[in-house]
C-alpha cells in the first residue's frame, strides 16, 4: 500500500513536471527573435543616447530642450521593456505600469514643448486667439478648422458646438493632458492589481475579467 502511494506520488510529480515542460517550450522566446530584437534595441538606445548627448552638449534653450529629452527618452524604454516582455512574458503586465506611466509622462512633456516652441503660456494664448479671429485667413488646420473654430468629428459634433481657439481652447487642452496622465497611471495600477488577483484578461470583454 505505502509503495503504490509513493508509486502514485510519483507519477503526479512527473505529470505536474511534463506540463511545466509543455508550457515553457509552448512559450519560450525562439533564439532568431531574440538576437533580431536585442539588435534593433541596441540601435534604438545608441541614436537615443547620440541625440540625448547632442541636446546635452548643446544645452542652449533649456525651457524647450528639457521637455524634447522627456520625450526622446520614451525611445529607449520603450525598447527595453518591449526585449523584458519578449524574453518573460509573465512579468510584462507587472512592468507595463512602467511604461504607461512614462507614456503619460511623455505626452506632458510633448504638449509643454509645443507651448515652449510658442514662447510660453501668454504667447500660446495670443497665438490662439490671433486665430480664432474671424479676420484670420489662414486656417490652423484644414479640414476640422473654420474660422478660428475647431469642428469635433462624428457624432460629437450632435452633441458638442465647435469649440473657438483661445484662452478656453488651451485650458481644455491643458486639462485634457493632466486627465490623460491620471487616467493611464490608475489603469496601469489597476492592472497590476487584476494580475495578482488572477482576473487581469487582456483582449477579452468577460464579466468576470477586468
Amino acid at each position: 500500500m505505502l509503495h503504490d502511494c509513493e508509486h502514485l506520488r510519483e507519477e503526479s510529480q512527473a505529470m505536474e513536471y511534463l506540463q511545466d515542460l509543455i508550457v515553457y517550450i509552448r512559450f519560450s522566446t525562439p533564439l532568431w527573435s531574440t538576437l533580431i530584437s536585442g539588435a534593433f534595441v541596441l540601435i534604438s538606445l545608441s541614436l537615443s543616447f547620440y541625440l540625448l548627448f547632442e541636446h546635452l552638449s548643446a544645452y542652449k534653450n533649456p525651457e524647450e530642450q528639457k521637455f524634447l529629452i522627456g520625450v526622446i527618452l520614451m525611445v529607449p524604454f520603450y525598447a527595453v521593456e518591449s526585449f523584458v516582455s519578449l524574453l518573460d512574458p509573465s512579468i510584462s503586465v507587472d512592468i507595463e505600469i512602467l511604461r504607461d506611466c512614462y507614456e503619460s509622462f511623455a505626452m506632458y512633456c510633448f504638449g509643454r514643448y509645443l507651448v515652449a516652441c510658442l514662447g510660453g503660456e501668454e504667447r500660446t494664448i495670443e497665438f490662439l486667439k490671433r486665430e480664432g479671429r474671424s479676420s484670420s485667413k489662414a486656417p490652423l488646420l484644414e479640414h476640422s478648422h473654420e474660422r478660428g473654430t475647431i469642428k469635433h468629428p462624428f457624432p460629437m459634433n450632435y452633441v458638442l458646438k465647435p469649440w473657438r481657439l483661445g484662452q478656453w481652447f488651451y485650458q481644455v487642452v491643458k486639462f485634457g493632458i493632466v486627465q490623460y496622465m491620471l487616467i493611464k497611471s490608475l489603469t496601469a495600477v489597476l492592472a497590476v492589481i487584476l494580475e495578482a488577483f488572477g482576473v487581469y484578461c487582456e483582449g477579452d470583454f468577460k464579466l468576470r475579467c477586468g
